[in-house]
């Protein structure tokens, strides 16, 4: 989860080999101490408690433990078999636990910031310091989008690569800052509060945000699809700015949670669902990026070469349809799970679940033309872009306009 991971000099020597092996289990070790934790430690698990745990001793046994038998034992597998040090998977995955562990860190280092408990109030929140991360944030997502468009006219090294890193800058930012939020939740009413960050739409667009750009960031890195983050951050700027207006209006402010998202469901369905949401806005980006080319080799423009080519375009917009579609398809069984839990039904046609159907009919429609029909170009271009319409209704118009069980999500 990181830009850093390159194949050459320091890099190379933390990214693959002994180093990369060893902390991927250390990792591994540490989550299954997490997991440990909250079946066996303490007195077992429970919404808020489970958090307190894991920032005390008990966390500090349970993680360190498994932190150390992880790397203790995955050392001595590297010597029985050194050959076991070169596996994919721990080379992949090991850069996006350590973008992981750098959040945590960023956020620990910014509750030093925070205010006096004596200056925390729940009716004034103005003086917490995530506001500040979020602004950075902010800044940093729309001064990528203007770098991104910039670089289509001028494709030099330098704008791509401060593109590039105010992206992941932004990333780094956005993600530190729902951490603090989840601490900031317990600073009120004694942590009776207390609840993840996803719980109404201004924090959700948040992750969103995140989502989004670490996807386009993993094909741009893949595919060198740079000229496709003018659309994909463009999208993603459009977003901050609505994310702004939310501030304005009073949307920003933590709040007890309502009974329907007092559940453990909500850790698991919210993320899993914007992992599809993220996916398909880096689809149409794609897409709107196959258009723009399309048009520009009609008029013989020299603006062409900037572009990765039509079929790479088109692949990428298919390879970001196959990554969401899967996790939006278990973000909807998981929300009926939550619904048969909370409302005694796993199915209510409640508009949020309509929508949600007509979302996943439409992509699943889109792999179907493509897989099975052999459909591709142009007119999967415009459908990616029509798709993603439908999907922002979904997130944002049932919210806005249409009410139900899922009624806590509107504005208020």
């Amino acid at each position: 989860m990181t830009a850093i991971a390159e194949s050459s000099g320091l890099w190379q020597s933390l990214y693959q080999g002994r180093a990369a092996f060893v902390r991927y289990w250390a990792y591994i070790g540490l989550m299954l101490g997490a997991v440990g934790l909250a079946m066996f430690g303490g007195d077992g698990y429970t919404e808020n408690g489970y958090i307190f745990q894991l920032v005390g001793q008990d966390g500090l046994i349970w993680l360190g433990t498994g932190a150390l038998l992880g790397a203790g034992l995955s050392i001595m597998a590297s010597v029985a078999k050194p050959s076991i040090i070169h596996g994919r998977i721990p080379q992949m995955m090991v850069s996006w636990f350590d973008g992981g562990a750098l959040m945590i860190v960023l956020m620990a280092l910014f509750t030093l910031l925070e205010p006096t408990s004596a200056m925390v109030s729940y009716e004034d929140q103005s003086n917490l310091f995530a506001g500040h991360v979020i602004m950075t944030m902010n800044i940093l997502f729309i001064f990528s989008a203007i770098c991104y468009i910039a670089y289509l006219f001028a494709p030099e090294s330098f704008i791509g690569k401060m593109a590039t890193a105010a992206a992941w800058g932004a990333v780094y930012a956005g993600g530190s800052s729902l951490l603090l939020r989840w601490y900031e939740s317990y600073l009120f009413m004694d942590g009776d509060i207390g609840h993840a960050p996803v719980s109404n739409i201004y924090e959700v667009f948040i992750l969103l945000f995140c989502i989004t750009t670490i996807i386009y960031l993993q094909w741009e890195r893949r595919y060198q699809a740079k000229a496709m983050g003018a659309f994909v951050m463009a999208l993603v700027a459009s977003g901050v700015f609505f994310g702004i207006w939310l501030d304005s209006v009073g949307q920003a402010e933590i709040k007890p949670l309502v009974p329907a998202l007092q559940s453990y469901w909500m850790k698991i369905h919210v993320p899993m669902n914007f992992i599809g949401y993220g996916s398909f806005a880096v689809a149409c980006g794609a897409g709107m990026a196959y258009l723009v080319r399309q048009w520009l080799e009609a008029r013989n423009s020299k603006m062409v070469a900037v572009f990765p080519s039509l079929d790479a375009l088109d692949q990428l917009a298919y390879k970001s349809v196959a990554v969401g579609f899967p996790a939006f398809t278990l973000a909807t069984i998981l929300g009926a799970a939550w619904a048969a839990e909370a409302w005694g039904g796993y199915w209510s046609w409640d508009p949020k679940e309509t929508w949600a159907l007509i979302v996943w009919l439409v992509y699943g429609a889109y792999l179907h033309v493509r897989i099975s029909h052999g459909w591709h170009g142009r007119t999967l271009a415009w459908w990616t872009v029509i798709a993603f319409l439908v999907t922002v209704f979904c997130f944002l118009g049932v919210n806005m306009y249409l009410a139900g069980l899922h009624s806590y999500g509107r504005l208020s």
